[in-house]
């Protein structure tokens, strides 16, 4: 059974270095530059089941494009690359986080957690 996420990340080099981190796992990672891009994407793919949307953000006011987001009825995680925004919402019970401090080892951990959950 293949498991497959897709990253959202604006700015593209976290997501970069989250799928060289999996190479050497049967984990299908895509990456999209933005929202319209992402929605292109799943139009183009759509008997493909996504196990989540890593969504990697700079700024809390990206935290719109959320909105957009839920619509897509995918498992969304949070990856705040600010460590004062992944403590405020971690305070937030019932949304999963990705730590971004961590090292390349501990995001593969941390990625294949969440698939696995």
């Amino acid at each position: 059974m293949n498991k497959s996420f897709i990253i959202l990340d604006k700015q593209g080099p976290f997501s970069k270095v989250i799928k060289h981190s999996l190479k050497d796992t049967s984990l299908k990672v895509y990456r999209c530059k933005s929202t319209k891009r992402l929605t292109d994407f799943l139009y183009l793919k759509p008997n493909t089941k996504f196990d989540f949307l890593l969504f990697i953000f700079f700024e809390e006011y990206e935290l719109v494009t959320c909105l957009e987001l839920y619509n897509l009825d995918i498992p969304i995680i949070f990856a705040p690359t600010d460590k004062r925004s992944y403590k405020r919402l971690s305070k937030i019970e019932g949304i999963k986080l990705m730590d971004l401090s961590a090292n390349k080892m501990e995001y593969k951990i941390q990625i294949i957690d969440f698939v696995k959950n």
